[in-house]
């Protein structure tokens, strides 16, 4: 899923609207002169507004505010408000970085990237299936923000001694393992803690494609595979798809996230269906494939994508392994 959330469907035709603010236009029973308060008695729950237009002289909007305006479909805000702004008929604060009203007769909407937390009442009266994903979306696009050492869970942090394992109650310590110790050192080389999460996990991944080579192998994985295919391919620099997925596997689990290696079969640019490995990674509700080997092969577009959108579908799952270490 792209950070920015689209859901296009017919929208209804207006039937009546009110404008409120320094300029009035009121096709309803609602009286607000020179307005700069809007709470929950301004429209008193008028069920026939469908759009609202905020005009410049409004300075507090409360949560209550459009509450059972089940048809309102849209809000837009005067360029000359100081304190909010709409886009796609949705209202966000001057900033939009918090959603502060998807109508509830609205569709769909597409939700500036921006955006990273949702206020209280601003889904009141959206469908559950449409809230969900705007909840998902705002918080992917948070988490997105993230540095490192405000992602929960066990992960790697940037400290001034290096690169250290945080474990679930806090405490750092030094990489232990072969395959900590390798995922470590392939981490702190492309990143800092400057950079967020998202940003270590897109710059650890373009590291990992330039500095491995292919190598051609026709053995079939067995047993606990993913960690000894990825501790080869730190030691040795090269591997196929299976050492691929099973290295970036390791860096995506040790920058916080929840991942997978999977394996299957994938379109072969000879023709037919040939064996293939690729990650998972989890990203807010979502999973999404990362595939380093092909990015390797095809120079780009395997970065974060769905099996809708993988350039090579159909990518065919056969089976998964969860990484830990």
């Amino acid at each position: 899923m792209k950070r920015a959330f689209c859901l296009y469907k017919r929208i209804i035709a207006a039937v009546s609207a009110c404008i409120v603010g320094c300029v009035l236009f009121l096709s309803l029973p609602c009286k607000a002169d020179n307005l700069t308060v809007i709470d929950s008695a301004t429209f008193a729950a008028n069920t026939g507004i469908t759009t609202v237009h905020i005009g410049s002289d409004v300075t507090e909007i409360t949560s209550s505010a459009f509450r059972n305006l089940i048809n309102l479909r849209s809000i837009t805000v005067s360029e000359n408000n100081p304190y909010y702004a709409s886009y796609s008929n949705c209202l966000y604060d001057k900033e939009m970085t918090e959603l502060l009203c998807f109508p509830a007769a609205l569709t769909g909407a597409a939700i500036p990237q921006t955006v990273v937390s949702i206020r209280e009442n601003a889904l009141h009266g959206v469908g559950d299936a449409l809230r969900k994903q705007i909840r998902a979306v705002v918080e992917t696009q948070a988490m997105d923000g993230a540095l490192l050492e405000e992602v929960p869970g066990e992960h790697f942090v940037h400290t001034q001694a290096g690169l250290m394992w945080r474990k679930a109650d806090g405490t750092l310590i030094k990489p232990e393992t072969d395959v900590m110790k390798q995922t470590a050192a392939l981490i702190e080389a492309c990143t800092n803690g400057n950079m967020s999460q998202k940003q270590q996990l897109k710059r650890s991944f373009d590291f990992l494609v330039k500095a491995a080579a292919y190598e051609r192998s026709y053995e079939t994985p067995t047993g606990n595979w993913p960690l000894t295919y990825a501790v080869n391919l730190f030691d040795t620099g090269k591997g196929n798809c299976y050492n691929y997925a099973a290295a970036f596997g390791y860096i995506a689990r040790g920058l916080g996230y929840e991942t997978k290696i999977c394996t299957g079969t994938v379109t072969s640019s000879l023709g037919g269906r040939t064996p293939h490995a690729w990650t998972e990674v989890k990203m807010g509700d979502e999973w999404f494939i990362f595939d380093a080997e092909m990015q390797d092969a095809k120079g780009d577009g395997y970065y974060k994508q769905t099996y809708s959108s993988y350039p090579a579908k159909p990518l065919e799952k056969s089976a998964t392994y969860t990484v830990n270490y």
